[in-house]
Parts: C-alpha cells; structure tokens; sequence
C-alpha cells in the first residue's frame, strides 16, 4: 500500500495480509488448567489498498477472523479472511471497488451481478446456533466454520432477518437466547433468537424518527434500550460520495433521549437525557429500587459535523475520548439523569456476561488516555461501581493498544470476578501481537500468561470466548 500519514492505516492499524496458523506456541508464565476453548476476534484489515487512502477510516477495513484455540496448557492461532461476496469481487478484480462509507470517496465501477454495497464482516464474532457468526451492521452476519474459520455464507437466522442486524447482541443469561436488533434509518427492528433452533421468537418494529447511528444497546430484565443522538447513518449521502456518519445535533433539538422498549409487551416510552453527546458501547442495565440503571461510555462528538460535508474531518480527528457514566430513568415518573462515574477515558466496555439484565459490581474496559497518538488504547482498566474506584494497568515491555478485554469465567467460581480477562495486545519491538490473561480480580501489570502469536493482529472492534464444550458441539455439527 501507498505510504500515507493516515493513522488507521500504519502501527497497530496498519494492514496485515498473510493468512496465519500455528501452533504450539510460546507461553510466557502458565496458562490457567481451566481455560480450555477458543478466543475469536475479528479485525479491520485492508485486504487491498482503499480508493482513498486520506480518506479511508478504521471503520472500513475487512473482516479478518483471528482465533486463538487454548486448551490442556497449549496453545494455537488460526487467521482467515471473511470471503464475503463483495471482498470476491474486489479480489478478482485485483483493486478496491468500494469507496468509503464513513468519509465518502469515489467508487469504481461495479461488475455486472456485484453486491451494490460492501459488507465489510469487521464487527463482531461469537458462537451461537452451532456456527461460528460475524456481524457487520450493514449486511447480513456471515458464518464460518468454528475450526478452519473456512466462510461458509450468509447468515439470516433461519430466515428471520432479512436484510442486516446489528453488530452487537446480548445473550439472555437464563435461556442462552439471543437478544439483537437492526437499525435501518429510523427503524429499530427488536429481535430475539432461540438459543437451541436459531429461530428469531420475538419480533417487533417501531419508529425513533431520526437514522441514529446505532451500534450498541442495553438490555435489563424488562427493558430493550436505545439512545436517539446526533450521530447518524446517511446512506443517501454515502451514495453521493459525500461522509455517510455524520453529526447533526439540529436533528435532536431537545438533546440526547433514551428509547425503551418493554421485552414482553413491546410497549415504546421515551425520556428526555438533555445534553448533545452519543454513547458509544454499554456494560450493562438492571433495575432496582424504582429506577433503570444504565453504564456504559458517552462521547461528546462522532462523525464529520453536518455543516463540513464538503471539507470532513480527517479519520481520526472526529474521535474525542469517551467516558464512563451512569444513566438513570426513574421509572416511576420517566426522569432521566446522567452521572459522569470515572474521569479516565476509555473504550469497548465489558462485564462477566452472566451478569447481563442483573445488577453488576465490575466493569471492564480499555484506556483512550493516549488517543492522540499512534494507538487508540493504552491500559486495561477495571472499575468498581460498589467503591466508585478505577484501577488501570499498562502491558508489561512496552506492550500497548490492547483489545477489548474478554471476561472468562474460572471453573466453580461463585463471586462476580472470579475469572480472566483476555485481550490482545500489540509488540512494538516485534510488530507482532500477544494474548495476555490477567487475573480480573486482581489486576496487576504483569499477567499470569503471555501468549506470543505468529502474527500481529490489525486493530479491530469486538471478540468473544467459546468454551470447549461450545466449541466442541459447533465443530462436530460442521464435520471435522
């Protein structure tokens, strides 16, 4: 690729385009006995170079699924791309078609019979229905074997979506259903998928009024819940080669709002936040004593202001830190309220999952303290809402720009942190990557493992962990 200043284009972002697998590999400490199945992220990979290389953002690159399989102390990596029908049709034409849908750019021409839009596969990836899925909020998921990470087609749920879902989804605690949704303009599409057929068993469709750029959600044990911000999606301009997320607060007059959506009635209420900002990823909701509480992280900014659609802003400029807060409805009168919980910015909040809907003590997430540079993060950080405390650790040797961290629980634990964090991390010296493992009930900046991966893994967004038991159905339902 062309050498440019692009931040989203060089260091831990820059392209990687082997296709990786190894095994046995070097393990600096010991690996838990009891962590035993497979951690899959997916990165955003250029797989050739962008038709506008100034105005590429990080957001565009292609779905690389990396996984990295532990088990009995051992450890191996396997990297494929997500051959999605869209990135076959740049491949054989030997250059990107596509232009950019963040910042706009130029298309070229399409073949006749190519997908009229890109579904890039960069998202998401998890285990469920026995399939391995990765989710691109612009297209339907993609399905790829659990094993060979072969990409095996589209995915629909059976035929219950039809044309996207989002990215993010939640997994009921108690039933192992799963609890997603699309947003197509100003559509939310509420769906819920059963978690022994894959069949979506709820649907419900309503109205918010403006095209939010919605890419995470809350769910409690009653509520679905949405923020309606200035953050928009614009397919009408991305087609015009204009920035297709843009920031438009002249569509929110009255400030940031809260939608929720009754789980069992479907019935939409609406509660006024004040204030122009977006939230970016959410830990988690729950309710207690008459209110619904909400954490996750708020941004002040996202996307090329409305008035700059003909000068954008550069990819990495439109992205201020995001910050912890807390979000409060009273449910009993509708008021809403908003708490800033921790000064120290960060990003791509998680928790241990089988607290989702329930009241959570710990968060988990990434330190944006050095977002200016040539990384976006910097730390691993674990709040404690119960002490209103945040305790923050760097890599050991210089490691930085860790991934979001994965909580994995311990065999037989019964406390809220009784686990692991998994997060990939970048090597400068090496220019490869490590899966660290940290105790998350006593961070400390050096971990209890350290795997050392043939590859470095491109920066990307999301990831989950499929324990051997889930891993092993998934791998026998496709054949080994």
């Amino acid at each position: 690729m062309v050498a440019t200043d692009n931040k989203f284009l060089n260091g831990p972002f820059a392209p990687w385009t082997a296709q990786d697998e190894a095994y046995g590999l070097e393990v600096v400490g010991q690996l838990p006995p009891d962590l035993s199945g497979a951690l899959f992220r997916v990165s955003s990979n250029p797989r050739l170079q962008p038709r506008n290389v100034d105005r590429y953002h990080w957001w565009e690159g292609d779905g690389m699924v990396c996984a990295v399989y532990l088990r009995d102390g051992r450890a191996a990596y396997r990297s494929r791309w997500v051959e999605t029908a869209s990135m076959r049709v740049e491949v054989a034409a030997g250059e990107a078609i596509y232009s950019g849908f963040v910042n706009g750019g130029t298309p070229g021409r399409l073949p006749d019979g190519a997908p009229p839009a890109k579904n890039v596969a960069n998202t998401n990836v998890g285990v469920f229905d026995d399939h391995l899925i990765v989710y691109y909020e612009g297209g339907l998921p993609h399905r790829l074997h659990p094993q060979t990470l072969e990409t095996l087609g589209t995915y629909d749920f059976h035929g219950g979506v039809d044309v996207l879902c989002t990215a993010h989804f939640k997994i009921d605690p108690d039933t192992g259903d799963m609890l997603f949704f699309a947003a197509t303009g100003p559509v939310i599409t509420w769906y819920r998928a059963d978690a022994k057929t894959g069949q979506v068993i709820d649907k419900h469709t309503f109205e918010i009024g403006v095209p939010v750029l919605m890419h995470d959600f809350a769910v409690s044990d009653t509520y679905a819940i949405f923020f309606v911000t200035p953050a928009q999606f614009r397919l009408d301009l991305v087609a015009q080669g204009r920035p297709g997320v843009i920031w438009d607060e002249s569509a929110t007059p009255h400030g940031a709002q809260i939608v929720l959506l009754d789980r069992r009635t479907h019935q939409v209420t609406r509660h006024d936040v004040g204030g122009q900002f977006a939230n970016t990823h959410f830990f988690n909701a729950y309710e207690a004593g008459g209110e619904l509480v909400i954490d996750g992280h708020r941004i002040t900014r996202l996307g090329t202001p409305a008035a700059r659609l003909d000068a954008p802003l550069a990819s990495h400029e439109w992205f201020p830190p995001a910050l912890p807060y807390r979000w409060r409805v009273d449910l009993r009168t509708g008021r809403a309220r908003e708490e800033m919980v921790s000064g120290i910015a960060g990003e791509f909040p998680r928790i241990n999952d089988a607290y989702t809907g329930r009241k959570h003590r710990y968060g988990y997430f990434v330190t944006t303290r050095g977002l200016a540079g040539d990384t976006m993060t910097d730390g691993l950080a674990r709040h404690d809402y119960l002490l209103d405390s945040t305790a923050v650790v760097e890599g050991p040797d210089g490691l930085t720009s860790p991934s979001e961290p994965i909580f994995v629980a311990r065999d037989g634990a019964r406390g809220e942190d009784g686990g692991y964090l998994l997060s990939v991390w970048w090597n400068r010296s090496t220019n490869l990557s490590e899966l660290l493992i940290h105790d998350a009930a006593d961070l400390r900046r050096t971990p209890l493992a350290r795997v050392k991966l043939p590859a470095r893994v491109p920066f990307g967004f999301h990831g989950n962990w499929a324990d051997h038991a889930t891993l092993d159905n998934a791998v026998a339902a496709h054949g080994r």
